[in-house]
């Protein structure tokens, strides 16, 4: 069976009555753990979302440095995974792109204390600043977030020349455009 396009879905919606559909969205509730926790985050008081924000940030944390302040070896794929899975319940675009940027900062301030970190992690952190910065000019968020943006740059003498430049590069190509 080939996979349902969005329209299928409309056409099926519009065949259904009001209690239909209520009853189609609490079985998709039921049975879907990803459907429950973004009505979670739909229905959450803003601190409660800046809670769970919180909880994301400190797992990202958790990915560079132990409890204790010594340094992890950061994994990528992880780190990726975990931002998804936010990314696929949250409600604010906002809340998002602020996840991206504690990613980027953390990575770089991990970069620049270390004195170095692996290529790929350099690449990663790159990847996570274009989504973030793609998303803030989609969404006009640019006042919102320039100075966050800009911060990151201030590691010019801690990190790898290249990185900086590749970031200030995407920064400049993506806020101007």
């Amino acid at each position: 069976m080939a996979k349902p396009k969005l329209k299928d879905l409309k056409t099926y919606l519009d065949s259904l009555d009001e209690a239909e559909v209520r009853e189609e969205i609490l079985k998709l509730f039921g049975k879907l753990t990803q459907v429950q926790e973004f009505y979670a985050q739909e229905l959450m008081s803003d601190k409660e979302r800046k809670a769970n924000l919180e909880g994301y940030r400190k797992k990202i944390y958790s990915f560079f440095w132990t409890r204790t302040g010594n340094r992890k070896r950061p994994s990528n794929a992880k780190l990726r995974e975990l931002i998804s899975n936010y990314e696929k319940v949250s409600v604010f675009p906002s809340e998002v792109i602020d996840l991206l940027l504690y990613r980027v900062e953390t990575a770089t301030d991990y970069a620049a204390k270390l004195g170095r970190m692996p290529e790929a992690s350099y690449k990663a952190s790159h990847n996570a600043f274009k989504k973030a910065v793609e998303m803030i000019v989609l969404h006009k968020f640019e006042d919102r977030f320039r100075d966050r943006c800009e911060e990151i740059f201030k590691y010019r003498r801690s990190v790898e020349p290249w990185y900086l430049e590749l970031m200030e590069n995407t920064y400049i190509e993506l806020f101007n455009a």
